[in-house]
């Protein structure tokens, strides 16, 4: 190994190294030692991951229509006993999310009430991260940080390949897919892929000296080269080509986040190894689910999107005998308050209801409905189910994974998973 190979490879493990939107053509050894990386069919368990990104209103989304209370905290918001698709005799859903019902209805869909956590955090950018990484005080932007669905793919995955972990849409790479031997991949479109890693000056200069690396390098620097971020930037062109090619009769909303989720489907059903899926809805929509104002038409056109793209995939799924395989939950930062506000809308708040959708599911309600009569001193309702024990069940009964080794600490998983 000569001189400048010997100083690459101490920068690639001092400080790692990710190209984001660089547009460099890799040398022909690199592109095909990437693409020699694990693929094909398989017939593993997959999650997908979907971000509600602005904290939706849990009393909307799932209101629970049999208490009198409900109606005298939203005199302006409540949605109508009658227009509610009934879920049991207390709790039902919004009336645009008829989508969600079908798949309740067809043993595909569970709703968990009243999810949060201790010492809850209102921050947008804090209150996602502790949801993404499972735990306080770990950040997308400090050196080590991951997310748990990272840290599954670590632990379940102990092959090099670089695209087990994948975000699809605009927006940093989410922490929530961030693993520590699986950085992770993400991109906007089939042409324009990023992942974690470094962009700066200095990076893009020590990229630079990657690719200058002559082509007869020795054959152990080509295997650490397939195993370094570098190896994740050609495996862009694995996905690319299943992204851009892919064909379907199933017809998804012409959005983002359709096209997201769309773009998942096509991994999927391409046969792409990949476990763990991420995509977000409302990132490009006036702020999303923060409906602080302009409550219903907001919650109408978001509510309609998330419900058909959501039936879209698993019929999508289904054409390809794939849906047994895939799980998917929606989560966000934080819910809303209890009270509605004087401009139409409701401000942050803590619970929130967690969807989980696919055949491995045990539909229907879980977990108790917050009181609505006993608040915390700011108007929120009071946390029923710790997030985590979500996250357990998913990892325990549908990954067959030991949950504390991903997220720490014990938690009693909740009985949504058949």
């Amino acid at each position: 190994m000569n001189q400048m190979n010997i100083a690459t490879r101490r920068d690639f493990l001092t400080r790692g190294l990710g190209i984001v939107g660089m547009g460099t053509t890799l040398p022909n050894f690199m592109l095909r030692s990437a693409l020699a990386a694990p693929g094909g069919a398989s017939n593993d368990r997959i999650v997908v991951s979907l971000l509600l990104t602005g904290g939706p209103d849990g009393l909307t989304l799932a209101p629970p229509y049999a208490h009198d209370k409900y109606y005298d905290l939203r005199k302006v918001l409540r949605v109508p006993a009658r227009d509610v698709l009934k879920l049991n005799d207390e709790v039902g859903l919004h009336p645009r999310l008829k989508r969600f019902k079908e798949l309740h209805d067809d043993g595909s869909m569970a709703v968990v009430l009243g999810t949060a956590y201790p010492n809850f955090n209102l921050s947008h950018f804090t209150g996602r991260e502790i949801w993404e990484a499972a735990a306080e005080g770990i950040s997308s932007r400090k050196a080590g940080g991951t997310g748990w669905l990272g840290r599954f793919v670590d632990y379940a995955c102990k092959d090099p390949d670089p695209a087990l972990n994948i975000a699809v849409g605009p927006g940093r790479l989410p922490l929530i897919v961030m693993g520590k031997d699986h950085p992770g991949i993400g991109f906007v479109s089939p042409d324009s892929f990023r992942f974690k890693g470094n962009d700066s000056a200095k990076g893009k200069a020590l990229y630079t000296k990657l690719n200058k690396m002559m082509a007869n390098s020795a054959e152990n620097d080509l295997q650490f080269v397939s195993q370094t971020a570098v190896n994740a930037n050609s495996a862009s062109a694995r996905l690319g080509e299943l992204a851009s090619q892919y064909k379907t009769p199933i017809t998804y909303p012409d959005t983002q986040f359709g096209t997201s989720v769309r773009t998942i489907a096509g991994m999927i059903n391409g046969g792409l190894s990949a476990r763990a899926y991420y995509a977000a809805q409302g990132i490009a929509t006036f702020g999303g689910y923060d409906t602080h104002a302009d409550q219903p038409r907001r919650l109408d056109v978001l509510l309609d999107e998330l419900g058909e793209t959501v039936s879209a995939f698993y019929r999508d799924l289904a054409r390809c005998g794939n849906k047994d395989r895939v799980l998917t939950f929606t989560y966000s930062e934080f819910g809303r308050r209890a009270t509605e506000n004087y401009s139409g809308g409701t401000d942050h708040g803590q619970a929130q209801p967690m969807f989980l959708f696919g055949p491995g599911v045990k539909a229907g309600v879980h977990g108790t409905q917050p009181s609505l009569s006993d608040l915390d001193a700011r108007g929120n309702l009071k946390m029923q189910v710790d997030f985590r024990r979500v996250y357990a069940g998913v990892l325990d009964k549908w990954l067959h994974i030991p949950s504390k080794a991903v997220l720490g600490n014990e938690f009693s998983p909740v009985d949504c998973i058949a």
